[in-house]
């Protein structure tokens, strides 16, 4: 078979061998935003199985390639990433295919291709065969990070092989991707505050002699933390319903008022 026909051709430009297409990576969060507070459980899986994760932003650390974890309370809106790396990468390896045996007969009886493969020129022990003869080109794939070299051989239906074609070698480097997933937590809401009585006696309201609206005297007593009313007379008194009072005397108009504050 003649060797000088077979030889190899980059597909890249830059080299036969480029890093591995990054995988991907899936992050979940049981919620991305809240009101006040949230207990973030995130989920997370990778396609295909990364090699190794790891965690930042929110939350820290090696990760598994897949797994589900319960985080700590948030009050604050957080982003959380997950980062994984695939430490192998692949070779696309093209050739032309011979057409003549070493004697400078036609070559018939092409039956297959053979790719050694290795990580020094001298020590090309991987083998990928391909029967396919119509084949051009081919992907060597799950390579460790490193230089690899390749040579192809054409093999007959006699299983005889060609001798090497021209070596080629190319760095190998792993790839990494990453997810990210942001929960918002919006403030909560601020409580309107409740007026209740912090005092018993009950006062009714008289108009004073400047026309205004004043205090009057106790006609009653309420126990202590009821709700009061928005009406408001000056110094934190405020409207009582007539219902919770216990009277001791007869009021003098509708209003009556006690002692509150918020509470």
């Amino acid at each position: 078979m003649k060797t000088t026909a077979l030889s190899i051709v980059l597909i890249l430009a830059a080299g036969a061998v480029q890093a591995q297409t990054a995988g991907i990576v899936t992050l979940r969060a049981n919620a991305t935003s809240a009101t006040g507070s949230m207990v973030p459980v995130l989920t997370w899986s990778t396609n295909p199985v990364a090699t190794s994760c790891s965690a930042s932003g929110g939350w820290s650390g090696t990760k598994a390639a897949s797994g589900t974890q319960t985080l700590a309370t948030i009050t604050a809106s957080t982003n959380y990433t997950l980062t994984c790396t695939w430490s192998t990468g692949s070779a696309r390896v093209s050739w032309v295919p011979p057409t003549t045996n070493n004697n400078g007969s036609a070559l018939v009886n092409l039956a297959a291709y053979r790719v050694y493969y290795g990580t020094s020129a001298s020590t090309l022990t991987n083998t990928a065969e391909f029967n396919d003869i119509t084949l051009r080109a081919a992907t060597i794939g799950s390579l460790t990070p490193g230089n690899w070299y390749f040579a192809v051989r054409a093999v007959n239906s006699s299983q005889v092989e060609s001798v090497n074609s021209d070596i080629w070698n190319k760095a190998v480097s792993g790839s990494t991707a990453a997810g990210t997933v942001a929960i918002t937590i919006s403030p909560a809401p601020t409580p309107t505050p409740t007026l209740r009585t912090i005092a018993t006696p009950v006062y009714d309201v008289i108009r004073g002699s400047t026309g205004r609206w004043v205090l009057g005297r106790i006609v009653g007593t309420v126990p202590i933390g009821r709700a009061c009313r928005t009406y408001h007379l000056t110094g934190d008194y405020y409207g009582v319903l007539t219902g919770i009072v216990t009277l001791t005397r007869l009021p003098r108009g509708t209003t009556l008022v006690a002692h509150c504050a918020s509470s």
